[in-house]
Order: C-alpha cells, then structure tokens, then sequence
C-alpha cells in the first residue's frame, strides 16, 4: 500500500472515531452516526486534516512552505497533515485567553484526479456545560497568489516561486445563501476562481474570538466540530480549546501602526470604517497623515480651518464609538479608540516647494514672521479642536511632516529643530516624530526638538539606541526585519509574502526584547487591487550615471489587506494571513506585559523570548539569517508557556 493510501486510511479512521466520540445517545442518532461513519470509510476520493496558524501549506505539492531546513538552522517539519503540535490526527488542541483571537487552518485534500464539487463547510460554536461563545467561529477561505519572481535581494531567504495562500475571504461572502439554493462562491477543488493548475488542497483559515468578561466565559475546556461536506460525503473534526483564567487587556498598548499617506483618506466612509473595524480586530492600527481640514487666509494672515469634513470622518474613532454596536462592530478593543492619531501638519520639502499644511512656502519662506505666525495659528486652533475630542491617556498624537522624512543633511536638521520647537511650545500634548536612520551628529542637532525617532530597521543599534534614549528620545523601529544585505533596507515594510511567515510576528517579540516603544511599517494597501492576481506590489525602476538601470520589484511589500470588488461576489475587504500573524505577534506582546505585572519582573517574560528571539535589526543582522528560531512549532509552544506561567503566577 502507497503512502498517501496509509495517509487517507489514517485520516478516514481518524474521521470514524470522531464519529463515533460525538454520536448522541438517542438510538436513532447513533444509526445515523454509524451509517455516516461507513459512508465516510468507503470514500477514498478525499480527506481532511488541520495545520497551525503558523504555516503555509503549498495548495499543488502539498509542501509545508515553511519547511526549509536547507536555508535556515531549523528542524525538519516532515509530514504535517498526518499530525503536528495541533493536530494528533483526529483532534484540534487550542488554547486562548480571554480577549483574543486563536486559530488554525483547515485542509481539504483531494486523492483522485475528479473534482471535488458542492464543498460546504460549517462548524459548530465552541460550548462548555452546554453554554456557548457568544461569537461564532468565523470561517475564511484562504486565496493563494502565484509569486513568480522572487522579492529583489533576497536570493538566499525566499521560498521561492510558486504558490501561496495570502488572501482571506470571509465565508459569509461564499455560503451565505445555500439554505436558498443560490450560491454566492461555489466551493470546488480545484477551485473555478482561485484557478490553481494542479490545485489538490483547499485550505479554510478558522478564527475564534474570546470574549473578554469572565462571567461569560468562564475558564475550561470549550469543543466544537468542523463538518465537511463534499458532493453529499460528510467528514467530521473535532476542535478543543482551552480557556484560560486570565484576559488580554481590551487596549492596544503596543500600538504598532502601518502607515500609508492618503490611503485611508481616500477610501469612501463606509469602506474606511470597514477598515477601521478589521485593523481594530487585529490590534493594529491603520494611520494616514493626511486628513487634513479645508482652511482659508485672509489678506490680512487670518487663518481659518473647516472642520466639518475632519468631524464627520474622523470623531467616531476618536471616541471609540466607531468600535461599538451602534457601527456595528464586536470584537477586541470594544468601546477603545485608534491608539495614535498622525496629526494634519506638514511642510514643504526643500527650499522653493509649497506643499505644507498650512502651506506657508518652502524652506527659505517659512520662517518670515508672517508666515510663522499662519503655522503657529494652524497649532493653537488643531490643539484646541483635536484636544476636544480626544482622550490623551488613550490616543498618542503625532506630528509626522513628510517634507523632513528621511532628511540627511543639515539644512534638513535645522528645520526640525525650528519645527519641533513649535510643536513642544504651542501643543505640548502632541509628540514630534523623526524617521529614518539618523548620526550621532545629527542627533546631537535634533534630539532637544524631537520625542520620536522611528528608526529604520538597518540603523537599529541597540549602543546607540541607548545613548539616544538618555537624552530623552523614545524609539520606534520600522522597515524589513531580515537582512541577507544591507541593500534591503531599501523598503519600509516588512510584509513580504514570499519570506518566512513568522517575518510579520517578529517584530512584536522583537519590540520586547528592546524595550522598543512601538514598531510602524509603511504600507497598508499598495496595488490591493491587482494584488489578487499579481503579488509584486512594490515595483521600483532605478537609473544612475554610474550603474545599469535595474528593476526592483517585492512581493507583498506595503500590503496586508486586499481590495473589495476584484473576486466576483467578494466585497468586502479582506485581511492577508500576514496581517493575522501580525495579531499573534501583538496578544503574545500583551501576554509578556500580564507575566511581567503578576511575577514583578521581566525574568521569565525575557527567558522565552531571548530563547526565540536572536539580535534581530541593525548592524550585526546583516548577512545574519538566523536571527530567530525558525521553528514554528517552537513559537507556538512559546506562547503556550508564557500563558501557563499566567495562570500559575495568578493562582499564587
């Protein structure tokens, strides 16, 4: 007999068993059970297995993508789909706190060469004692992109090109009307509009949000069952997840943040909200530095602004009311408002260009008295307005001027100094940021003018990082997080489709590791709309007197979310399963601060993460590929630690 024979005899006993475990007491209930298990055992055309969050699965070999021991210092992964550290091949084994989310794939997998046609696939809600989560699970088909060129400079770490499931549609936009007998999105395998050649694993990602109050969710184990259904075959999966006795605070504290200028801003009201509410769901936050009121000057310097426009969009999320059932939403950070807000201020980017918010001219203009005093008028009125409406303890308010990002030279220093000032003299309440890899030197010149310094990735040196942080500067990091060269640095994002996973959970753990007070990457929806079809979403020519010209092109670079519209039937936004490994990173983020606070000290907190996490960032990661454990099962058995030292820290 064949291995994959073995494989599908496997899983159809497995199938059985579950069966039979689950079966009613009722006389006729268990015939039907056992006349259903007999069904399953006879059909050999297909099968069903479970894989953690943490990987990728190949939907044409059936390769776990995240198995390259022949790149990294890892562990072989071996087969998967008969077991692994979440499946034992007849169970799913969770465990989640209150207030986050858990969750794990589903694998359909085909034998025989027939299409699989009419695949529905339900799954009961998770009970205790006969009560059930309020929220049920929430079920996403998992759409794969076809990487055809690997990301520029990472001819060593890519996995290469093929296949990869990056796109979620949320099942209610493809089953919603079977009880009727029209069908939104036909389930098959191969399926008709993902249109994978060779296509033999449909893949169907599994959330479960636990809701925060412990009167409703009392610790315990909760259970539930996966049904699928194929051309009338039924294959069952049970699905345990343990609650423990602790929650994930409903605030965002971390506060990692993607920002894209005009992206959000540009979104109709209905579609900003929609993203809103799923970047609320995943504990990151969206920012776009440009909603900027209409205003108005008069001939004689008076300064006016508009704020209808900025009120209508924006109040609701200044509030949190945007994330409560008037608008609809349910989920983590209920009632909480966006964690930081990047203020409308701006200036121009050299000497003679305008462009500034208020536009008071280019650099050898904004200064004249005339024009400082229309800035320093823009200031008082958007801290009076914006103090009106926001929730200081709550909301970091940022002043980002695009005109001085990235700025290496002196003129540009000087600027930041005059402009920094203003800010910490006329709305002391909001906070300066700088971005990008700056000098000693240059620190020396802005460091009394600046709060933030949003270092780039490549300049992260943890001495100077140091030194800045006692002249009072409190740090970001933003940018790639793995280096096969320092050229990598040439990007602001480190959302790559075809790196390792665990890339977009990094950064939480590496923010930790470094007392880092937040981590910001660029790029919320670069081409989301040919995304679908196409993953090189950041493309870059470059000509200089000196070189070749040489096209640079990432996959997946500055984009989590795809574009509503694009599938037919699928209008809704939908997150990656990038932006879901981004959340992990963040409730782990949250589950270090809880055993710090109970334990008194970051002993054991540090002792996990210094175990995953190496020196990431910064000068000694360059040509370093082995900055993390690149064992997912280890990361995932790390987290599992941490929320049992929670519970024995508080059972003490």
């Amino acid at each position: 007999m064949s291995r994959i024979s073995n494989f599908i005899l496997f899983i159809l006993l497995a199938a059985g068993i579950s069966i039979s475990v689950n079966c009613g007491k009722q006389e006729d209930e268990a015939q039907d059970e056992t006349a259903q298990k007999g069904a399953v055992l006879k059909d050999t055309a297909w099968f069903i297995s479970a894989l953690p969050s943490s990987i990728r699965l190949n939907p044409v070999s059936g390769q776990i993508i995240e198995d390259r021991p022949d790149i990294y210092k890892m562990r072989p992964l071996g087969n998967l789909l008969e077991r692994n550290w979440v499946y034992d091949g007849d169970t799913v084994r969770l465990h989640a706190a209150r207030g986050e989310y858990v969750s794990f794939q589903l694998v359909i997998g085909r034998v025989a060469e027939d299409t699989l046609k009419d695949i529905f696939v339900e799954i009961t809600p998770f009970s205790m004692a006969g009560k059930s989560l309020e929220f049920d699970p929430e079920l996403s088909l998992e759409w794969s992109v076809r990487v055809k060129n690997i990301s520029r400079g990472y001819e060593k770490s890519s996995y290469g090109a093929g296949w990869y499931p990056d796109a979620l549609i949320p099942f209610e936009t493809i089953q919603a009307a079977r009880r009727t007998g029209r069908l939104v999105y036909p389930l098959t395998l191969p399926d008709f509009r993902n249109r994978i050649d060779g296509q033999r694993y449909l893949l169907v990602w599994v959330d479960q949000f636990v809701p925060f109050e412990r009167e409703k969710v009392p610790p315990g184990t909760y259970k539930s069952i996966v049904n699928v259904e194929v051309d009338g075959s039924i294959k069952k999966l049970p699905v345990v997840l343990k609650v423990w006795d602790f929650a994930v605070p409903s605030e965002n504290r971390l506060t990692g943040n993607i920002q894209q200028s005009g992206f959000v801003r540009r979104l109709t009201e209905d579609r900003e909200l929609e993203l809103y509410q799923l970047f609320k769901r995943h504990r990151v936050i969206p920012t776009d530095p440009s909603y900027r009121p209409q205003y108005s000057v008069s001939r004689s310097g008076k300064l006016t602004i508009d704020w209808s426009d900025f009120d209508s969009r924006l109040k609701k999320y200044f509030t949190g009311e945007a994330f409560t059932g008037k608008y609809g939403y349910r989920g983590p950070g209920y009632g909480e408002p966006i964690e930081i807000f990047v203020l409308p201020f701006n200036c121009a980017r050299d000497k003679a260009s305008g462009g500034g918010w208020p536009d008071v001219g280019g650099a050898e203009d904004e200064r004249k008295p005339a024009n400082r005093a229309i800035y320093i008028s823009a200031i008082r009125q958007v801290r009076e307005h914006v103090l009106s409406m926001v929730d200081t303890d709550k909301i970091r308010l940022v002043v980002f001027q695009n005109g001085l990002d990235e700025s290496y030279f002196p003129e540009a220093w000087d600027r930041m100094v005059y402009y920094g000032k203003l800010f910490k003299e006329y709305f002391p309440e909001s906070a300066y940021r700088v971005d990008g890899g700056y000098s000693k030197e240059a620190m020396e010149v802005i460091r009394e003018a600046i709060d933030y310094w949003c270092c780039h990735s490549v300049g992260y040196n943890m001495d100077t990082v140091e030194e800045y942080r006692k002249m009072g500067i409190k740090d970001w990091v933003y940018g790639p997080i793995l280096y096969e060269r320092r050229g990598n640095s040439g990007v602001g994002s480190s959302t790559f489709i075809d790196l390792e996973l665990t890339n977009e959970r990094v950064i939480s753990w590496a923010c930790w590791k470094y007392r880092t007070l937040t981590w910001c990457s660029w790029g919320i929806g670069s081409q989301w709309t040919p995304a679908w079809y196409s993953p090189e979403t950041w493309k870059h020519v470059i000509r200089r007197e000196d070189q070749a010209t040489y096209f640079r092109s990432y996959n997946g670079n500055g984009q989590v979310v795809y574009a509503p519209g694009v599938v037919p039937s699928v209008n809704v936004i939908c997150p990656s399963i990038r932006l879901k490994n981004m959340r992990d990173g963040v409730e782990e983020y949250e589950y270090f601060r809880l055993l710090t606070r109970l334990e008194g000290n970051t002993d054991r907190a540090d002792a996990v993460v210094n175990r995953i996490i190496n020196r990431p960032f910064g000068e000694q990661s360059l040509g370093n590929l082995d900055v993390w454990n690149h064992n997912p099962a280890d990361w995932d058995a790390a987290r599992i630690e941490v929320g049992e030292l929670i519970e024995q820290a508080l059972a003490r």
